[in-house]
């Protein structure tokens, strides 16, 4: 279960006379096991920002943050290392890797982290990236060498390989065709019927139905102006 509760966040630009811009006030947002919640509202409103708090890469102002009863409090960097370790999968925008670390190696790494046979996570990792479409040439390649739509679906796999309790999705299909979209889209809801609590972006309705989502717009379950 995700939770945030009477969330403050603000940005401070100082480079700019230390001007705050208030993003959120008294935030509230709930999202059960075995449900999807898919962010909704303009451009520019927040809806990364809300993954990144959970996620504890932004640190807010107030409120509190609870995914299976862990908070996310800063002040503790090492439990919020330990969430993402067990509890949080992520999927970012864009693929972010060491360069020259195969293809293979970076999706096998978050089950390595849980489970040290080697050979039982390989043949995971293989299972996912051939059901992704990602060819067994490019397996022992840098990802950084792939199309935008192979990185994406690089990164998906690495996303999902694991069974977290809680998934935060950023976009996960946006360059990815058809075909491709109702892949990812499928092992998502894989998550969903395992009981993950999902938090996710989906610029199209089309995704956001598939998965039948229960669509939040931001704008109305904050006070921010």
């Amino acid at each position: 279960m995700i939770e945030l509760n009477k969330i403050t966040k603000k940005f401070t630009l100082h480079n700019q006379g230390k001007t705050n811009i208030l993003v959120f006030n008294n935030l509230n947002l709930k999202i059960n096991p075995g449900e999807i919640v898919a962010l909704t509202g303009p451009s520019g409103v927040g809806k990364s920002s809300i993954l990144k708090m959970i996620y504890g890469n932004y640190v807010f102002q107030s409120g509190q943050i609870k995914v299976n009863d862990h908070d996310i409090d800063h002040t503790y960097p090492r439990n919020i290392i330990e969430l993402r370790k067990n509890i949080i999968g992520y999927v970012s925008q864009f693929l972010r890797v060491i360069p020259r670390v195969p293809t293979i190696e970076i999706v096998m790494e978050p089950l390595l982290e849980i489970n040290s046979d080697q050979d039982e996570v390989r043949e995971k990792a293989e299972k996912i990236l051939l059901k992704l479409n990602i060819d067994k040439n490019l397996w022992n390649l840098s990802p950084l060498t792939f199309s935008g739509g192979e990185q994406q679906r690089v990164n998906v796999a690495r996303g999902l390989i694991r069974n977290y309790p809680c998934l935060l999705l950023d976009e996960p299909t946006a360059s990815l065709d058809s075909v491709n979209k109702d892949i990812v889209l499928n092992l998502i809801n894989e998550k969903k019927d395992s009981g993950s609590s999902i938090i996710g972006i989906f610029h199209d309705e089309y995704s956001r139905k598939y998965l039948n989502a229960r669509e939040i717009d931001i704008t109305k379950i904050s006070d921010a102006k």
